[in-house]
């Protein structure tokens, strides 16, 4: 397949006329428009796949649904746990991702920021997160551990009748948990093998980072230490107050967001997508936090960035290749180049245009939506 593009965004630079030759699944070259025999599509404008690297999607497909689905609530340490054994491929939020560009998705453990409860419900270390492509394809089972620290577990745990309930126990436990890893994995014989342990041997040995479920300035700065002490790699999820600590925050990878939520509770008191401006020398992608947004408003989100100073460019690269960073495939997707998967959306404009539509959605070299067909 021959992708011709009148203006194709890779998304480092605008190229025009440009056509991508796609093989077995990748990107087998990048040329001026020739002619040719093999089978061609085109667009006006071209863009790769969009990545939201923190969804729930597959796990929870209705506001309001019975049961928790995304972690264990009578145990508040769970790292043996994996997403990926309970994600629902059947959930309609995959074709409504596809519809909208979206190619590749985190999902993790625990909750999504419910509009209906009083508390988005999440435990200390929930388990491992998974990627997939949204063509239910599993990419990467571990990608890493997720872990949640200020007023959320706080008040789920308090409500529980469970402990710890304060911030100071919450880290104590983190702490423990990873200096019982540590001393395990550095064990030569292991006679017995304890399941915790064994899912953070990869964090400790620096495979995967811990993916920190954080709000508020004080609890960033309690997690980045935490994280010097034991060495491992750390990933800022949602990290509302992130743009307060700028100069600390230059080398850590952040998942910001979703940037548009009702300012309910103390930790989501400077939530606002102003923010975006004061965070332009950080490390950051956007995420709707599926099903907080919907997945498919990703490219609404991302276009927020255009009011407040980011040129077309840097607003796409918030939702591909820094996007893809923070799930470690940066070698693989998030962007259009030689030797990549073929991920890319056909647009009927301009990028990030109110009046622009996905016409076409291509994962692996595979045409898997087509506006009018796959309605």
């Amino acid at each position: 397949m021959i992708v011709r593009c009148g203006v194709l965004f890779t998304p480092f630079e605008e190229l025009k006329n440009v056509d991508v030759v796609i093989e077995n699944e990748k990107i087998k070259d990048m040329r001026s428009c020739t002619k040719t025999s093999d089978e061609v599509v085109e667009a006006e404008y071209v863009i790769p796949g969009l990545i939201d690297p923190h969804t729930h999607i597959g796990l929870y497909r209705l506001e309001g649904e019975v049961a928790d689905h995304g972690f264990e609530a009578a145990d508040p340490i769970t790292p043996h746990l994996n997403v990926s054994d309970a994600v629902d491929l059947f959930d309609p939020a995959f074709k409504d991702a596809l519809s909208a560009g979206v190619t590749c998705v985190g999902i993790l453990p625990g909750s999504y920021m419910s509009f209906g409860s009083s508390v988005e419900r999440i435990t200390i270390m929930p388990g491992q997160g998974s990627v997939y492509k949204t063509t239910g394809r599993l990419i990467k089972r571990t990608a890493c551990i997720k872990a949640a620290v200020g007023e959320h577990p706080k008040r789920f745990l308090s409500e529980q009748k469970a402990v710890p309930t304060t911030r100071m126990g919450i880290i104590a436990e983190l702490r423990a948990i990873l200096a019982k890893a540590k001393e395990y994995a550095e064990l030569e014989k292991r006679d017995k093998k304890d399941p915790k342990l064994e899912a953070l041997i990869p964090l400790i040995k620096g495979e995967i980072p811990l993916r920190v479920h954080v709000h508020a300035e004080r609890d960033i700065q309690t997690i980045l230490r935490l994280a010097s002490e034991f060495g491992i790699r750390v990933v800022l999820d949602h990290a509302t107050e992130a743009y307060m600590l700028s100069d600390s925050l230059r080398n850590v990878p952040i998942v910001y967001g979703p940037i548009v939520f009702a300012r309910r509770g103390v930790e989501l008191k400077n939530l606002d997508s102003a923010n975006l401006s004061r965070m332009r020398e950080l490390q950051f992608s956007l995420t709707t936090d599926h099903p907080t947004i919907p997945i498919q408003y990703l490219d609404l989100l991302c276009s927020l960035a255009l009011a407040h100073g980011y040129n077309l460019k840097e607003a796409l690269q918030l939702v591909t290749i820094n996007a893809a960073r923070v799930l470690g495939l940066e070698e693989r997707i998030g962007s259009v180049e030689v030797g990549k998967d073929a991920d890319l959306v056909l647009l009927s404009g301009k990028p990030l245009e109110p009046e622009t539509k996905v016409i076409m959605t291509i994962i692996d070299g595979r045409i898997v939506f087509k506006a009018g067909e796959h309605e």
